[in-house]
């Protein structure tokens, strides 16, 4: 039984339904104010399907990544979960959880399945968590939305990502070298 699959479908369906919940509900306080329901079709539509692209289309793998898509995955639907079990608002320190993983799980998977150097994938996943952080305070001070409560929370963001793209990225170097011995 290939579990990997397994999880990957049921990670999917888990990605559909929240996004169909936000669709449904775009005014319930959980969601409004954050732009989540274009934030969740944009993952949805496109994001999420990334691992997709690079062995169907780009014939990048020879077997499916499922354990990196897996992990890929798990960046947004841990953003998506926190929503939708509303863990953003009463939990002021919450999103270090998302911000930590995120970035450290990008920087995972540019080391596994885009066979990135060390320092590369934990430069990239980091320019791409400095972008985002830019376009939560952007959408909020130009489109009115409601997702950073000040510079501390940028900075701690940022320096949260930071730590869990070298402790991620050193775990992963770790097992890299000892499943070679």
């Amino acid at each position: 039984m290939n579990w990997g699959l397994i999880l990957n479908i049921l990670i999917r369906l888990s990605i559909f339904y929240f996004l169909g919940e936000v669709l449904l509900f775009p005014d319930d306080p959980r969601f409004a104010g954050k732009a989540i329901p274009i934030r969740n079709i944009v993952i949805v539509i496109s994001l999420s399907l990334l691992f997709p692209f690079y062995y169907f289309i780009r014939k990048k793998w020879k077997h499916y990544p499922f354990w990196m898509d897996n992990l890929y995955l798990s960046i947004f639907w841990l953003d998506m979960a926190g929503n939708s079990f509303n863990l953003y608002d009463p939990y002021f320190y919450f999103d270090l959880i998302p911000h930590f993983h995120g970035t450290a799980a990008i920087a995972s998977v540019f080391l596994g399945a885009f066979s990135m150097s060390f320092w590369g994938g934990v430069g990239l996943a980091n320019i791409i968590h400095m972008l985002l952080e830019a376009q939560e305070y952007y959408t909020d001070v130009f489109l009115g939305t409601h997702n950073v409560r000040g510079l501390f929370d940028t900075v701690n963001d940022l320096m949260v990502g930071l730590l869990g793209t070298v402790i991620y990225g050193l775990i992963y170097l770790y097992f890299k070298r000892w499943r070679k011995v």
